[in-house]
């Protein structure tokens, strides 16, 4: 009988990766039942450590093909030294496309990613693996018109901006678009006062535009401000940091 305990206590160590002496509780308590003993990890080892804070990690954005919905997503960790692994990398690009379609961390959590494995299972497999708590803090999602994002090289700031068209069918070169988008995101980040503004349109309306800035999207000031007068305004923005 004692050799049948100890097979079981190694079966459901393989099969979650916890330590002997929590596949040895959990068992115990369920009265040696494995399936049960799985359930029992999943839903308070698991979700308790997952609760953990946390102050290392990772701040990402993305849009969408179409450039109307873009997405940050903020993933706390206990050390730097899982944002940098390829693994995990992957899965958090897997976990952003995925919440293009998501209103929250909740539905990104349950939402199915691989072989039929939720996100919030996905990652405390990493967990597990790395032997360190991950979890998603935050998630900022703005749909409109046109969406642009910026993410700092460190990966530790990100930024989204979306504007309206004022006139629905108005022939704007996307390349400047692109670019006066661009220079906002990275204006959000790099000013960190400016996401407090309520009138950020009339802040952009007024701004001093770097004469580099201009140059490099082949634009003068006169058009750049005539962009923002007549064709277009800030719809939403917004940005993470850890």
């Amino acid at each position: 009988m004692k050799n049948n305990y100890i097979q079981k206590i190694i079966e459901l160590r393989k099969i979650t990766k916890f330590s002997i002496k929590l596949c040895k509780e959990s068992l115990k308590k369920t009265k040696w039942n494995i399936k049960k003993s799985i359930k029992y990890l999943k839903n308070n080892e698991l979700k308790k450590k997952y609760n953990e804070k946390l102050y290392n990690g990772i701040v990402y954005s993305k849009i969408n093909k179409n450039k109307n919905i873009g997405v940050i997503i903020k993933v706390k960790t206990e050390s730097d030294f899982i944002t940098k692994n390829i693994n995990f990398i992957i899965l958090l690009k897997k976990i952003i496309n995925i919440s293009f379609n998501c209103v929250n961390i909740k539905e990104i959590l349950n939402t199915k990613i691989n072989n039929n494995k939720s996100v919030i299972e996905e990652i405390l497999e990493n967990k597990l693996m790395f032997k360190e708590n991950i979890i998603i803090y935050d998630f900022v999602k703005i749909k409109t018109d046109y969406v642009n994002c910026y993410n700092h090289h460190n990966n530790k700031f990100s930024s989204i901006v979306g504007i309206k068209y004022k006139k629905k069918y108005i022939k704007v070169k996307n390349k400047i678009i692109k670019n006066i988008t661009k220079n906002i995101a990275i204006d959000i980040i790099a000013n960190n006062n400016l996401y407090k503004k309520k009138n950020i349109n009339k802040y952009y309306n007024n701004k001093k535009i770097d004469i580099f800035f201009l140059k490099r999207i082949n634009i003068t000031l006169e058009e750049y401000l005539n962009i923002f007068k007549k064709y277009i305004y800030i719809y939403d923005f917004n940005f993470l940091k850890i």
